[in-house]
Protein backbone atom coordinates (compact mmCIF):
# COMPACT_ATOMS: atom_id res chain seq x y z
CA UNK A 1 0.00 0.00 0.00
CA UNK A 2 2.67 2.44 0.79
CA UNK A 3 4.51 1.79 -2.35
CA UNK A 4 1.16 2.48 -3.96
CA UNK A 5 1.10 5.76 -2.42
CA UNK A 6 4.48 6.49 -3.64
CA UNK A 7 4.37 5.90 -7.17
CA UNK A 8 1.21 8.07 -6.99
CA UNK A 9 2.32 11.09 -5.13
CA UNK A 10 5.37 11.08 -7.61
CA UNK A 11 3.14 11.01 -11.03
CA UNK A 12 1.04 13.61 -9.20
CA UNK A 13 3.39 16.30 -8.17
CA UNK A 14 1.13 18.92 -8.86
CA UNK A 15 -1.69 17.65 -6.47
CA UNK A 16 0.42 17.73 -3.55
CA UNK A 17 1.87 20.73 -3.99
CA UNK A 18 -1.39 22.43 -4.53
CA UNK A 19 -3.04 20.80 -1.42
CA UNK A 20 -0.41 21.84 0.78
CA UNK A 21 -0.65 25.45 -0.41
CA UNK A 22 -4.34 25.09 -0.17
CA UNK A 23 -3.77 24.32 3.36
CA UNK A 24 -1.28 27.22 3.88
CA UNK A 25 -3.85 29.83 2.58
CA UNK A 26 -6.77 28.76 4.66
CA UNK A 27 -4.09 28.72 7.67
CA UNK A 28 -3.50 32.68 6.47
CA UNK A 29 -6.73 33.84 5.99
CA UNK A 30 -8.31 32.37 9.04
CA UNK A 31 -5.45 33.05 11.79
CA UNK A 32 -3.51 36.19 10.20
CA UNK A 33 -4.71 40.03 9.81
CA UNK A 34 -2.12 42.39 9.78
CA UNK A 35 -1.46 45.21 7.48
CA UNK A 36 -0.10 45.22 4.01
CA UNK A 37 3.60 46.40 5.19
CA UNK A 38 3.86 44.13 7.88
CA UNK A 39 2.45 41.17 5.73
CA UNK A 40 4.81 41.22 3.19
CA UNK A 41 7.66 41.29 6.03
CA UNK A 42 6.32 38.41 7.05
CA UNK A 43 5.46 36.54 3.40
CA UNK A 44 9.40 37.00 2.35
CA UNK A 45 10.30 36.13 5.93
CA UNK A 46 8.24 32.59 5.52
CA UNK A 47 9.49 32.05 1.73
CA UNK A 48 13.18 32.74 2.61
CA UNK A 49 13.12 30.31 5.55
CA UNK A 50 11.22 27.88 3.59
CA UNK A 51 13.81 28.10 0.39
CA UNK A 52 16.72 27.47 3.23
CA UNK A 53 14.91 24.36 4.24
CA UNK A 54 14.63 23.00 0.84
CA UNK A 55 18.32 24.10 0.54
CA UNK A 56 19.20 21.96 3.16
CA UNK A 57 17.29 18.76 2.41
CA UNK A 58 19.19 19.13 -1.25
CA UNK A 59 22.11 18.62 0.86
CA UNK A 60 21.38 15.82 2.78
CA UNK A 61 20.08 14.26 -0.25
CA UNK A 62 18.11 11.51 1.82
CA UNK A 63 14.26 10.62 1.17
CA UNK A 64 12.60 9.61 4.79
CA UNK A 65 9.87 11.01 6.50
CA UNK A 66 11.31 13.80 8.41
CA UNK A 67 12.89 15.01 4.70
CA UNK A 68 8.44 14.63 3.25
CA UNK A 69 7.34 16.31 6.30
CA UNK A 70 9.98 19.33 6.11
CA UNK A 71 8.77 19.57 2.18
CA UNK A 72 5.06 19.93 3.55
CA UNK A 73 6.15 22.60 6.18
CA UNK A 74 7.73 24.51 3.35
CA UNK A 75 4.79 24.46 1.01
CA UNK A 76 2.21 25.42 3.80
CA UNK A 77 4.42 28.31 4.36
CA UNK A 78 4.61 29.52 1.09
CA UNK A 79 0.58 29.07 0.88
CA UNK A 80 0.87 31.62 3.71
CA UNK A 81 3.35 33.79 2.07
CA UNK A 82 1.20 33.63 -0.86
CA UNK A 83 -1.72 34.96 0.89
CA UNK A 84 -0.03 37.31 2.84
CA UNK A 85 1.27 39.26 -0.34
CA UNK A 86 -1.86 38.93 -2.15
CA UNK A 87 -4.23 40.19 0.09
CA UNK A 88 -4.10 43.80 -1.77
CA UNK A 89 -3.67 42.99 -5.13
CA UNK A 90 -3.06 40.00 -7.23
CA UNK A 91 0.83 38.44 -7.49
CA UNK A 92 1.10 39.37 -11.79
CA UNK A 93 -1.01 40.58 -13.84
CA UNK A 94 -1.92 40.43 -18.09
CA UNK A 95 -2.97 43.41 -19.63
CA UNK A 96 -6.39 42.95 -21.37
CA UNK A 97 -5.80 43.31 -25.58
CA UNK A 98 -9.06 45.53 -25.63
CA UNK A 99 -9.01 46.67 -29.05
CA UNK A 100 -8.95 43.07 -30.67
CA UNK A 101 -11.53 41.63 -28.58
CA UNK A 102 -13.84 44.45 -28.57
CA UNK A 103 -13.91 43.95 -32.37
CA UNK A 104 -14.66 40.56 -32.24
CA UNK A 105 -17.34 40.93 -29.99
CA UNK A 106 -18.63 43.68 -32.20
CA UNK A 107 -18.24 41.19 -35.28
CA UNK A 108 -20.34 38.71 -33.36
CA UNK A 109 -23.57 40.95 -31.43
CA UNK A 110 -23.60 42.13 -35.46
CA UNK A 111 -24.22 38.66 -36.72
CA UNK A 112 -26.34 38.05 -34.03
CA UNK A 113 -28.52 41.44 -34.47
CA UNK A 114 -28.88 40.46 -37.97
CA UNK A 115 -29.94 37.03 -37.88
CA UNK A 116 -31.97 36.58 -35.08
CA UNK A 117 -34.51 38.92 -34.33
CA UNK A 118 -36.89 38.00 -31.53
CA UNK A 119 -35.77 39.73 -28.32
CA UNK A 120 -35.70 36.73 -25.99
CA UNK A 121 -34.16 34.49 -28.43
CA UNK A 122 -31.40 37.23 -29.16
CA UNK A 123 -30.76 37.86 -25.97
CA UNK A 124 -30.35 34.10 -25.56
CA UNK A 125 -28.04 33.95 -27.85
CA UNK A 126 -25.79 36.72 -26.63
CA UNK A 127 -25.69 35.18 -23.28
CA UNK A 128 -24.64 31.93 -24.32
CA UNK A 129 -22.34 33.18 -27.02
CA UNK A 130 -21.00 35.79 -25.02
CA UNK A 131 -21.93 35.50 -21.11
CA UNK A 132 -24.38 38.99 -21.65
CA UNK A 133 -27.28 37.99 -19.69
CA UNK A 134 -28.71 41.73 -19.78
CA UNK A 135 -31.37 41.10 -22.26
CA UNK A 136 -32.45 37.75 -20.96
CA UNK A 137 -35.56 37.39 -19.48
CA UNK A 138 -35.54 37.29 -15.50
CA UNK A 139 -37.96 34.64 -15.01
CA UNK A 140 -36.42 32.41 -17.80
CA UNK A 141 -32.74 32.83 -15.64
CA UNK A 142 -34.70 32.02 -12.34
CA UNK A 143 -36.20 28.80 -13.83
CA UNK A 144 -32.68 27.45 -15.30
CA UNK A 145 -31.29 28.58 -11.86
CA UNK A 146 -33.79 26.56 -9.77
CA UNK A 147 -33.67 23.29 -12.01
CA UNK A 148 -30.10 22.91 -11.75
CA UNK A 149 -28.82 23.71 -15.26
CA UNK A 150 -28.21 27.70 -15.01
CA UNK A 151 -24.71 26.58 -16.30
CA UNK A 152 -25.84 26.01 -19.91
CA UNK A 153 -25.88 29.69 -20.00
CA UNK A 154 -23.13 30.55 -18.13
CA UNK A 155 -19.71 30.88 -20.20
CA UNK A 156 -18.10 27.61 -19.02
CA UNK A 157 -15.54 24.71 -19.96
CA UNK A 158 -18.63 22.88 -21.38
CA UNK A 159 -18.84 25.91 -24.37
CA UNK A 160 -15.20 25.73 -24.69
CA UNK A 161 -14.76 22.05 -24.90
CA UNK A 162 -17.37 22.17 -27.70
CA UNK A 163 -14.96 24.18 -29.64
CA UNK A 164 -11.59 22.79 -28.66
CA UNK A 165 -12.98 19.86 -30.28
CA UNK A 166 -14.09 21.82 -33.79
CA UNK A 167 -10.80 22.82 -34.15
CA UNK A 168 -9.06 20.31 -33.23
CA UNK A 169 -11.24 18.04 -36.37
CA UNK A 170 -10.06 21.40 -38.44
CA UNK A 171 -6.45 20.85 -37.52
CA UNK A 172 -6.20 17.33 -37.32
CA UNK A 173 -5.74 17.06 -41.30
CA UNK A 174 -1.95 18.83 -40.61
CA UNK A 175 1.03 16.17 -41.39
CA UNK A 176 1.76 15.02 -38.04
CA UNK A 177 5.27 16.74 -38.27
CA UNK A 178 7.02 18.41 -35.15
CA UNK A 179 6.49 22.04 -36.93
CA UNK A 180 2.34 21.58 -38.26
CA UNK A 181 1.89 20.21 -34.46
CA UNK A 182 3.03 23.70 -33.27
CA UNK A 183 1.46 25.75 -35.40
CA UNK A 184 -1.88 23.52 -34.83
CA UNK A 185 -0.51 23.61 -31.07
CA UNK A 186 -0.51 27.94 -31.66
CA UNK A 187 -3.63 27.85 -33.66
CA UNK A 188 -6.43 26.27 -30.71
CA UNK A 189 -4.51 28.21 -27.60
CA UNK A 190 -4.94 31.56 -30.18
CA UNK A 191 -8.35 30.30 -30.68
CA UNK A 192 -9.28 29.57 -27.22
CA UNK A 193 -8.08 32.72 -25.29
CA UNK A 194 -9.80 34.58 -28.20
CA UNK A 195 -12.68 33.32 -27.35
CA UNK A 196 -12.20 33.38 -23.51
CA UNK A 197 -11.50 37.11 -23.81
CA UNK A 198 -14.48 37.86 -25.94
CA UNK A 199 -16.32 36.08 -22.65
CA UNK A 200 -14.95 39.29 -20.83
CA UNK A 201 -12.39 36.70 -19.02
CA UNK A 202 -15.59 35.17 -17.10
CA UNK A 203 -13.72 33.01 -13.79
CA UNK A 204 -15.31 30.22 -15.39
CA UNK A 205 -14.17 30.58 -18.95
CA UNK A 206 -10.46 31.46 -17.35
CA UNK A 207 -10.85 28.33 -15.33
CA UNK A 208 -11.75 26.06 -18.32
CA UNK A 209 -8.87 28.33 -20.70
CA UNK A 210 -5.86 27.56 -18.07
CA UNK A 211 -7.36 23.73 -18.36
CA UNK A 212 -6.95 23.15 -22.34
CA UNK A 213 -4.22 25.13 -22.45
CA UNK A 214 -2.04 22.66 -19.89
CA UNK A 215 -3.35 19.74 -21.48
CA UNK A 216 -2.12 20.78 -24.73
CA UNK A 217 0.88 21.98 -24.46
CA UNK A 218 1.66 18.83 -22.11
CA UNK A 219 0.83 16.94 -25.19
CA UNK A 220 2.43 19.00 -27.70
CA UNK A 221 6.05 18.11 -25.25
CA UNK A 222 5.11 14.91 -25.00
CA UNK A 223 4.42 14.40 -21.14
CA UNK A 224 2.09 11.98 -19.58
CA UNK A 225 -1.29 12.76 -19.19
CA UNK A 226 -2.56 12.81 -15.46
CA UNK A 227 -5.51 14.91 -15.62
CA UNK A 228 -5.44 15.27 -11.38
CA UNK A 229 -2.54 17.20 -11.73
CA UNK A 230 -3.53 19.52 -15.07
CA UNK A 231 -7.04 20.66 -12.53
CA UNK A 232 -3.67 21.22 -9.79
CA UNK A 233 -2.03 23.07 -12.56
CA UNK A 234 -4.77 25.34 -13.03
CA UNK A 235 -5.10 25.67 -9.42
CA UNK A 236 -1.38 27.01 -9.08
CA UNK A 237 -2.22 29.06 -11.94
CA UNK A 238 -4.93 30.79 -10.29
CA UNK A 239 -2.95 31.16 -7.04
CA UNK A 240 -0.64 33.69 -8.90
CA UNK A 241 -2.59 35.96 -11.14
CA UNK A 242 -6.32 35.69 -9.06
CA UNK A 243 -5.96 34.68 -5.22
CA UNK A 244 -9.51 36.25 -4.60
CA UNK A 245 -11.46 33.88 -6.59
CA UNK A 246 -10.51 31.04 -4.40
CA UNK A 247 -13.41 32.01 -2.07
CA UNK A 248 -15.92 32.42 -5.11
CA UNK A 249 -18.60 29.46 -5.06
CA UNK A 250 -18.42 29.01 -9.15
CA UNK A 251 -14.73 28.17 -8.61
CA UNK A 252 -15.55 25.26 -6.02
CA UNK A 253 -18.30 24.18 -7.99
CA UNK A 254 -16.71 24.03 -11.34
CA UNK A 255 -13.33 21.96 -9.78
CA UNK A 256 -15.76 19.63 -7.66
CA UNK A 257 -17.70 19.21 -11.13
CA UNK A 258 -14.29 18.44 -12.71
CA UNK A 259 -12.74 16.04 -10.16
CA UNK A 260 -15.96 14.49 -10.11
CA UNK A 261 -16.63 13.65 -13.80
CA UNK A 262 -12.83 12.64 -13.76
CA UNK A 263 -12.87 10.18 -10.76
CA UNK A 264 -16.58 8.52 -11.06
CA UNK A 265 -17.88 8.88 -14.77
CA UNK A 266 -15.63 5.85 -16.12
CA UNK A 267 -16.21 3.79 -13.09
CA UNK A 268 -19.99 4.07 -13.65
CA UNK A 269 -19.53 4.37 -17.54
CA UNK A 270 -17.87 0.66 -17.25
CA UNK A 271 -20.32 -0.35 -14.77
CA UNK A 272 -22.68 -1.78 -17.42
CA UNK A 273 -22.07 -3.60 -20.80
CA UNK A 274 -24.47 -1.48 -23.37
CA UNK A 275 -23.90 -2.02 -27.31
CA UNK A 276 -26.61 -0.15 -28.31
CA UNK A 277 -25.27 3.04 -29.34
CA UNK A 278 -28.57 5.48 -28.07
CA UNK A 279 -28.52 3.93 -25.06
CA UNK A 280 -24.81 4.14 -25.22
CA UNK A 281 -25.38 7.81 -25.19
CA UNK A 282 -28.28 8.28 -23.10
CA UNK A 283 -26.06 6.38 -20.17
CA UNK A 284 -22.78 8.61 -20.48
CA UNK A 285 -25.17 11.30 -20.00
CA UNK A 286 -26.48 9.95 -17.19
CA UNK A 287 -23.03 8.63 -15.54
CA UNK A 288 -21.35 12.58 -16.60
CA UNK A 289 -24.65 14.26 -14.61
CA UNK A 290 -24.66 11.58 -11.63
CA UNK A 291 -20.36 11.95 -11.29
CA UNK A 292 -20.65 15.83 -11.16
CA UNK A 293 -23.01 15.92 -8.38
CA UNK A 294 -21.84 13.76 -6.50
CA UNK A 295 -18.74 15.88 -5.89
CA UNK A 296 -20.65 19.30 -6.15
CA UNK A 297 -23.85 18.48 -3.73
CA UNK A 298 -21.75 19.43 -0.19
CA UNK A 299 -21.07 22.60 -1.59
CA UNK A 300 -24.83 23.62 -2.46
CA UNK A 301 -25.93 22.41 0.48
CA UNK A 302 -23.33 24.72 2.37
CA UNK A 303 -23.96 28.13 0.40
CA UNK A 304 -28.01 27.42 -0.56
CA UNK A 305 -29.29 24.63 2.17
CA UNK A 306 -31.11 23.56 -1.05
CA UNK A 307 -30.94 21.86 -4.25
CA UNK A 308 -33.37 21.10 -7.07
CA UNK A 309 -35.23 17.88 -6.76
CA UNK A 310 -34.87 17.38 -10.69
CA UNK A 311 -31.31 18.40 -10.75
CA UNK A 312 -30.08 14.83 -12.12
CA UNK A 313 -32.99 14.62 -14.60
CA UNK A 314 -32.88 18.34 -15.78
CA UNK A 315 -29.21 17.88 -16.60
CA UNK A 316 -29.46 14.93 -18.00
CA UNK A 317 -32.10 15.86 -20.80
CA UNK A 318 -31.40 19.41 -21.12
CA UNK A 319 -27.39 19.69 -21.40
CA UNK A 320 -27.67 17.40 -24.80
CA UNK A 321 -30.49 19.55 -26.15
CA UNK A 322 -28.26 22.74 -25.19
CA UNK A 323 -25.42 21.83 -27.24
CA UNK A 324 -27.46 21.71 -30.31
CA UNK A 325 -28.20 25.47 -29.78
CA UNK A 326 -24.01 25.76 -29.49
CA UNK A 327 -23.93 24.31 -32.92
CA UNK A 328 -26.17 25.54 -34.53
CA UNK A 329 -24.87 29.27 -33.33
CA UNK A 330 -21.50 28.23 -34.62
CA UNK A 331 -22.21 27.32 -37.57
CA UNK A 332 -24.39 30.54 -38.29
CA UNK A 333 -21.64 32.79 -37.13
CA UNK A 334 -19.33 31.12 -39.70
CA UNK A 335 -22.13 31.15 -43.08
CA UNK A 336 -21.65 34.84 -44.71
CA UNK A 337 -24.14 37.30 -43.95
CA UNK A 338 -24.44 37.85 -47.67
CA UNK A 339 -25.91 34.36 -48.18
CA UNK A 340 -30.05 33.35 -47.83
CA UNK A 341 -29.54 30.53 -46.13
CA UNK A 342 -27.70 32.60 -43.48
CA UNK A 343 -30.92 33.88 -42.40
CA UNK A 344 -32.58 30.70 -43.30
CA UNK A 345 -30.49 29.45 -40.84
CA UNK A 346 -30.66 32.03 -38.00
CA UNK A 347 -34.49 31.22 -37.65
CA UNK A 348 -33.87 28.10 -37.57
CA UNK A 349 -31.99 28.37 -34.34
CA UNK A 350 -34.05 31.03 -33.24
CA UNK A 351 -37.27 29.28 -33.36
CA UNK A 352 -35.38 26.23 -31.38
CA UNK A 353 -34.45 29.03 -28.72
CA UNK A 354 -38.05 29.80 -27.92
CA UNK A 355 -38.80 26.06 -27.73
CA UNK A 356 -36.38 25.41 -25.41
CA UNK A 357 -36.99 28.13 -23.20
CA UNK A 358 -40.36 27.10 -23.00
CA UNK A 359 -40.03 24.03 -22.37
CA UNK A 360 -37.74 24.68 -19.27
CA UNK A 361 -39.88 27.49 -18.24
CA UNK A 362 -43.02 25.00 -18.23
CA UNK A 363 -40.94 22.26 -16.43
CA UNK A 364 -40.39 24.97 -13.65
CA UNK A 365 -43.49 26.19 -13.56
CA UNK A 366 -44.56 22.10 -12.91
CA UNK A 367 -41.55 21.31 -10.46
CA UNK A 368 -41.12 24.65 -8.62
CA UNK A 369 -42.12 22.67 -5.23
CA UNK A 370 -39.88 20.01 -5.45
CA UNK A 371 -36.72 21.42 -4.02
CA UNK A 372 -35.13 19.63 -1.47
CA UNK A 373 -33.72 21.35 1.78
CA UNK A 374 -30.65 20.99 3.52
CA UNK A 375 -28.12 21.78 5.72
CA UNK A 376 -24.38 20.83 6.28
CA UNK A 377 -21.71 22.36 8.51
CA UNK A 378 -18.00 21.83 7.92
CA UNK A 379 -17.36 18.62 9.57
CA UNK A 380 -19.77 17.26 7.96
CA UNK A 381 -18.77 18.11 4.30
CA UNK A 382 -14.95 16.85 5.50
CA UNK A 383 -17.21 13.42 6.65
CA UNK A 384 -18.70 13.33 3.50
CA UNK A 385 -15.58 13.71 0.93
CA UNK A 386 -13.56 11.29 2.89
CA UNK A 387 -16.76 8.98 2.64
CA UNK A 388 -16.42 9.73 -1.28
CA UNK A 389 -13.08 9.13 -1.30
CA UNK A 390 -13.08 5.36 0.20
CA UNK A 391 -16.06 4.82 -2.06
CA UNK A 392 -13.80 5.42 -4.80
CA UNK A 393 -11.06 3.51 -3.63
CA UNK A 394 -13.29 1.05 -3.43
CA UNK A 395 -15.20 1.14 -6.90
CA UNK A 396 -11.11 1.49 -8.54
CA UNK A 397 -9.31 -0.86 -6.49
CA UNK A 398 -12.30 -3.68 -6.34
CA UNK A 399 -11.11 -4.12 -2.78
CA UNK A 400 -13.34 -5.02 -0.17
CA UNK A 401 -11.34 -3.74 2.85
CA UNK A 402 -12.29 0.07 1.94
CA UNK A 403 -15.74 -0.89 3.07
CA UNK A 404 -14.75 -0.64 7.12
CA UNK A 405 -14.06 2.73 7.00
CA UNK A 406 -16.70 3.82 5.07
CA UNK A 407 -19.48 2.28 7.27
CA UNK A 408 -17.12 3.92 9.94
CA UNK A 409 -17.50 7.49 8.23
CA UNK A 410 -21.07 7.14 7.73
CA UNK A 411 -21.41 6.61 11.55
CA UNK A 412 -19.80 9.34 12.26
CA UNK A 413 -21.69 11.57 9.71
CA UNK A 414 -24.76 10.44 10.77
CA UNK A 415 -23.96 10.71 14.70
CA UNK A 416 -22.27 14.49 13.72
CA UNK A 417 -25.69 14.87 12.20
CA UNK A 418 -27.82 13.63 14.77
CA UNK A 419 -26.09 15.84 17.64
CA UNK A 420 -25.66 18.65 15.65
Amino acid sequence: MQHAYIRWRASHPLVFIATFLLIGILIAQKSISCSSSISNTIAITIFIFSIGILFLLSLIKKTNIISSICIYIALIGWGIAIQLASQKHSLFTISYPNQIIISCRNWVIEKINKTIFTKEANGFAMAILLGVKMDMDQSIVNAYTQLGIIHIIAISGMHLEILFKNLKRITIFLPRKQLYLFVELIALLIGVWTYTLMAFASPSIVRASIFFSIYTIGKFMGATSFMLNTIAGGILILLLFDMQSLSHIGLQLSYAAVIGIHLFYKLFYKSLNINNPIVQFLWSNCCMSLSAQLTTFPILALHFHQIAGWVLVSNFIMVPLSNLILYGLGILLILPIQFSLTVFWGNLVEQYILFFNHFVNNWFLKTSAETIHISMNSIQICLYYLILLFVYLWLYLKQTQWLLPILGLFSLYFIQKLFS
